[in-house]
């Protein structure tokens, strides 16, 4: 029986020293400390020890012609007990270590510290120190997932930061005032400018947050496109949900948060993530005219911004894109009758160069075509004044090329999948009408 005990305990513990550190290393060192702290780890790894201490004290008491009878049950049940115990158990510890438990168990980690903080367990330093380290633990899981482009722990490392962040919300009201008054010690690198703006915001969580999902973003780019676009998408939806809750600070942090996405897709030169981007821009600004229309002409600037570095960047394309998005965009706010239709108007009307960028011709006409259908004459007189310079072929050409489009899934797989260039027969029609009204367009 002594055998089968110390059996029993040099497996588990052989498997344990393999799977844990693995494991951790793979995803995050917090794991070691989880596994340690399981009661039903610590249960049955105690429980072994001790009946191979047992079964060394009942070979120690036994003598040739007699043996405690208590001790030798002991040890035979014991021993029954742990080959039986032994395979559920390693069932329960590959459990442990699916990544899918490790995001949960991380996750309840930072709210066990956040609950803790609460109660003021610990003095409010060490409070924000141990949150700090949850939220960098969590991160972690994130980072790791992305740099081995495993897609299903990405997507559900992501969703986890998105839940916690709007949980913030509510945790904050529970949490004392001194909580929030961070400075460069706890967020290291971060200017003393920026731990002032976070203290006086009340953010340094949120930005915390935010700032795991940079890195996996730019770990991301050119690793993983899906992965890029689960993120911008990510924090769209959260930039939404924070301005439908006039969360402005956390709004704001949001947006500034796909800002650095433009920039750091465009910088690689990836057409792709940019294209996410942009498309998700254009949504949360759709989301943003019915919700908060006082927060599009900012988000318009941007887009202007970034359509100019992109163009510098040599991304042409990117910046027909955007003069797309923004046509489209400037339509809906009209058929919403929204005080910011002239904004993305004008928006539209400042990216220059629609004698070089076909993509700019075809994008104003078809707006333009919109306009000539409603009788909007002075908005549709801005769109022909901009397309004046445009020599009389190119004119030609993006006539072409919008009337004949006739399919409206774009030929290629894409995030999209509308072809940009596609518009109903009824829209078609006064597209032909737009063009007979410009000198050298008539065809």
């Amino acid at each position: 029986f002594a055998r089968a005990s110390n059996n029993i305990l040099a497996l588990l513990l052989t498997f344990i020293a393999l799977a844990i550190p693995i494991t951790a290393n793979l995803y995050t060192p917090k794991l070691i400390e989880i596994f340690i702290r399981d009661r039903i780890n610590l249960f049955v790894l105690c429980g072994c020890a001790l009946l191979a201490a047992h079964s060394l004290l009942a070979i120690t008491i036994s003598f040739d012609h007699w043996a405690g009878r208590i001790p030798f049950w002991v040890d035979c049940s014991g021993a029954i007990i742990g080959w039986v115990v032994v395979v559920p158990y390693y069932f329960y510890v590959l459990s442990f270590i699916d990544p899918i438990v490790i995001i949960k168990r991380v996750h309840r980690s930072l709210k066990d510290e956040l609950e803790d903080a609460e109660r003021g367990k610990y003095p409010v330093t060490v409070a924000q120190q141990r949150v700090n380290q949850r939220i960098i633990n969590l991160g972690s899981v994130l980072l790791r997932a992305v740099d081995r482009a495993d897609r299903d722990v990405t997507f559900d490392a992501i969703k986890t930061h998105m839940l916690e962040l709007t949980r913030m919300r509510t945790v904050k009201q529970r949490l004392p005032a001194e909580f929030f008054k961070v400075n460069n010690a706890l967020l290291i690198g971060m200017s003393s400018d920026g731990t002032e703006i976070l203290s006086n915001s009340g953010i340094w969580m949120e930005h915390r947050i935010i700032s795991q999902l940079i890195l996996a973003y730019k770990s991301a780019l050119g690793k993983m496109p899906d992965g890029a676009s689960a993120l911008a998408h990510a924090v769209k939806i959260a930039a939404h949900d924070e301005a439908s809750q006039h969360n402005d600070a956390v709004y704001f942090l949001l947006v500034r948060t796909l800002n650095t996405f433009m920039r750091d897709a465009i910088k690689k030169k990836e057409n792709a993530p940019v294209f996410n981007v942009v498309y998700n821009y254009k949504t949360l600004v759709r989301r943003l005219l019915a919700d908060r229309p006082e927060l599009v002409p900012e988000l318009t600037e941007y887009l202007l911004y970034y359509a100019n570095f992109a163009r510098t960047h040599g991304l042409g394309f990117i910046y027909e894109l955007i003069s797309y998005e923004l046509a489209e965009l400037a339509e809906l706010a009209d058929q919403r009758k929204s005080i910011e239709a002239p904004v993305l108007l004008d928006a539209l009307l400042q990216l220059h160069g629609s004698d070089q960028y076909l993509g700019l011709v075809k994008s104003r006409a078809i707006l333009g075509a919109y306009l000539l259908e409603h009788n909007l004459a002075p908005q549709l007189a801005r769109i022909k004044a901009s397309l004046v310079r445009v020599p009389s072929a190119m004119l030609v050409r993006a006539r072409e090329e919008i009337v004949s489009t006739r399919e409206c899934l774009f030929w290629e797989v894409t995030d999209r999948a509308i072809n940009f260039d596609y518009v109903d027969d009824h829209r078609r029609e006064y597209v032909g009408k737009l063009f007979d009204q410009m000198p050298g367009a008539a065809g």
